[in-house]
């Protein structure tokens, strides 16, 4: 099993240690302000030539100033002498690599794109819950039974729409290799994804937004377009007794941890597990 890093700063190469890892992951998953630059990227792109290292760029989902920021990143790294893997979380990235760069990258299908059922709740809809008393405003009491749902629903949050071979003979036809996937809470479903497989770990993510909530005054007037990197400075944990997990909140995606057990996901059919040693963006 091939195992891979992924760093989203320069600084992040410190978590590298030779002979853990085959492969770095480099850039931004969830946010196109934080694309890298060129410079930075050959940077990274040397240390994986040093360390004999497969290279994978990751991308967020774009709007056109962010295609654009991508366009001169694929064009630059479609001449370095080094096999990339572009990890795609956008479909028009997806059909800007197919149309203009066919053959040129190894394409996965990014996390954002692969649909998976990622809200932590999910975790006390499936388990069996004790029963509880509800008084009514006429003072009567009811007793609610919690009772688990059928095994076609619990089977079904634990798959998504990568396990249909059409859709998946559709992706083909866009040159996607390789699936990203989520370790969620649920556990997962892969039987009849003929897809390469990886697996991120600790964090899952939950929701993305276009909006930043991160403290920023200038994000009432000017939205998206106002970033002056808060979330690489800070992030917020949120904590609720009702949630079967603690919830960390970086820039415009949250996220919850659930570490993978690497004894389990040997007989899995996941072929690579990519670890992220700080909370991402």
């Amino acid at each position: 099993m091939e195992r891979a890093i992924h760093i989203t700063s320069l600084k992040n190469i410190s978590y590298f240690k030779k002979g853990r890892y085959q492969r770095v992951y480099w850039g931004a998953e969830f946010c196109q302000n934080l694309i890298p630059d060129i410079e930075d990227t050959w940077q990274v792109l040397r240390f994986a030539k040093k360390n004999n290292l497969g290279f994978t760029f990751v991308t967020p989902f774009v709007t056109e100033h962010g295609l654009e920021r991508l366009k001169k990143i694929f064009e630059w790294l479609g001449k370095q002498k080094i096999k990339t893997e572009i990890v795609v979380n956008d479909w028009g990235i997806l059909e800007l690599l197919h149309t203009r760069y066919k053959g040129v990258f190894d394409i996965a299908l990014g996390r954002l794109l692969a649909r998976q059922h990622r809200d932590p709740l999910i975790k006390h809809i499936l388990e069996k819950q004790r029963a509880f008393a509800v008084k009514s405003k006429d003072g009567k009491i009811s007793i609610v039974v919690h009772l688990p749902p059928p095994k076609i629903y619990q089977s079904g949050v634990r798959r998504s729409y990568i396990n249909s071979y059409t859709l998946q003979g559709f992706l083909a036809r866009f040159g996607a290799g390789r699936v990203e996937l989520n370790n969620i809470i649920q556990g997962l479903e892969l039987d009849g994804i003929k897809f390469h497989k990886s697996l991120y770990t600790p964090f899952v993510n939950i929701s993305t937004t276009r909006f930043c909530p991160m403290e920023n005054k200038f994000q009432k007037i000017r939205r998206i377009n106002a970033c002056f990197r808060e979330c690489q400075r800070y992030y917020d944990i949120l904590r609720n007794k009702t949630f079967p997990k603690v919830i960390y909140k970086r820039g415009n995606t949250i996220f919850y941890k659930n570490p993978v057990s690497l004894r389990s996901v040997k007989q899995s059919g996941i072929d690579r597990i990519i670890f992220q040693p700080e909370l991402p963006f």
